[in-house]
């Protein structure tokens, strides 16, 4: 059993050093705990020969490294916007394990092919079309749909649609000036009242390897079909405005996603995702995909209410490197 762990997390930093002191961010508090558990975690985009060079958190405040020996790395990299930088450092990570692995993030990528895949395991998600010549036929059989990027994020070139609608088969992606495959995801309506209602559920793996679902986290508004937080939709805690019913429902539904993620092929070194759900009329959640780098929502609820979920937070931020010393063990 090793002593001592080290792990690169892969975040762009370009050289420059992290502006906020590690105590005052989650991410910079939860390498603080790691370290003292023996898990040494350094920052940064820049490997070679499986030697990293970054930051390291220290109560002091952000420490260069240089060309540090790790373990292993956390794959928090904007891959898509920075393309070319990430192939560097995968070849400077050489035979070194990744989680999530590199297949796991381009299946969540593709929602295509990631939907026929959970599909196949019984996962309930709304229908899709990706071939183009059929789009007409089928928007008119379903009455109304998502036209949206094939490889999409941040609800980018989403957009409602019915019959009639102009359905372009290429829509902006996340890369600029590189348009994606368009696809079409049957609309589920909402429950009264409400234009879009969607759930974010953080799951991670445990350092034993079990999932465990965090606070479920509702995006919803009255007036955009699309609710994501990037649009301008109200983010709260599911316990907030959800009832229990639902919430039951989604902890349940969730259970049965993970437990089909498990049975992928990509399901070695997976170690978090974002479980995106929408409500139905019901309040009843069906899957519209898993996201391989999910951020942002815990930050948002431990900004709103810092006393219930700042410690939620530093621990979701450090339960993908336990699980991995976890498997380095």
């Amino acid at each position: 059993m090793r002593s001592k762990i080290t792990i690169g997390v892969l975040v762009p930093s370009d050289g420059k050093r992290p502006r906020t002191p590690p105590p005052k961010r989650p991410i910079g508090r939860a390498a603080l705990h790691l370290a003292e558990a023996g898990i040494d975690v350094i920052f940064g985009d820049t490997i070679q020969g499986g030697k990293m060079t970054g930051f390291r958190a220290t109560r002091a405040g952000w420490v260069p490294v240089s060309s540090a020996s790790i373990d292993a790395a956390h794959d928090r990299f904007p891959s898509q916007l920075r393309a070319d930088r990430f192939a560097e450092i995968r070849a400077g990570l050489g035979s070194l394990r990744m989680g999530n692995s590199l297949s796991f993030t381009m299946l969540c990528r593709d929602k295509l092919l990631s939907q026929e895949r959970l599909a196949e395991l019984g996962v309930r998600m709304p229908e899709v079309e990706g071939d183009p010549a059929r789009f007409s036929d089928t928007l008119e059989q379903w009455g109304s749909a998502f036209l949206k990027p094939r490889f999409g994020a941040l609800g980018l070139g989403v957009t409602r649609v019915s019959p009639g609608s102009d359905l372009p088969e290429y829509l902006p992606g996340v890369v600029p000036d590189r348009p994606d495959p368009s696809i079409l995801q049957r609309a589920i309506a909402p429950p009264a009242g409400w234009a879009s209602r969607t759930v974010r559920v953080l799951v991670q793996k445990t350092p034993a390897g079990e999932w465990v679902q965090g606070v479920p986290v509702v995006r919803q508004s009255r007036v955009d079909t699309v609710a994501n937080a990037a649009r301008g939709a109200e983010v709260a805690a599911g316990p907030r405005v959800l009832s229990e019913n639902t919430l039951t429902r989604i902890t349940a539904v969730t259970t049965t996603i993970t437990a089909a993620m498990d049975r992928l092929d990509e399901a070695e070194w997976m170690l978090e995702a974002g479980i995106d759900l929408v409500l139905d009329t019901q309040e009843e959640p069906w899957l519209i995909e898993v996201n391989s780098r999910p951020r942002g929502r815990m930050e948002m609820l431990a900004k709103t209410d810092p006393l219930r979920y700042l410690d939620t937070h530093i621990a979701a931020a450090a339960r993908p490197i336990q699980r991995i010393a976890a498997l380095l063990r």
